[in-house]
């Protein structure tokens, strides 16, 4: 997948990476695509409760974030 940005890379904001054209959209379509993506509610999914954060982690080593090929839903006992 082709990533397509509003502007060049170089030119203006050397800060940011620039915003993907299905995100100048609804906000609530944006919000929905990205956690459609992301892993969250994965089983592998884990979580360490350190002193003043949490980190979340993958349970199977892989990249947190970025759905992949595990990914399983959690499921929950009634």
């Amino acid at each position: 997948m082709v990533k397509a940005t509003m502007h060049k890379p170089g030119i203006g904001c050397t800060k940011s990476p620039g915003l993907e054209r299905w995100e100048y959209g609804n906000p609530e379509h944006v919000a929905a695509r990205r956690q459609a993506e992301s892993c969250r509610g994965c089983r592998h999914e884990e979580t360490i409760h350190l002193i003043s954060q949490s980190v979340t982690y993958c349970g199977k080593g892989r990249k947190h974030g970025k759905r992949c090929l595990s990914y399983q839903l959690k499921e929950h006992d009634k």
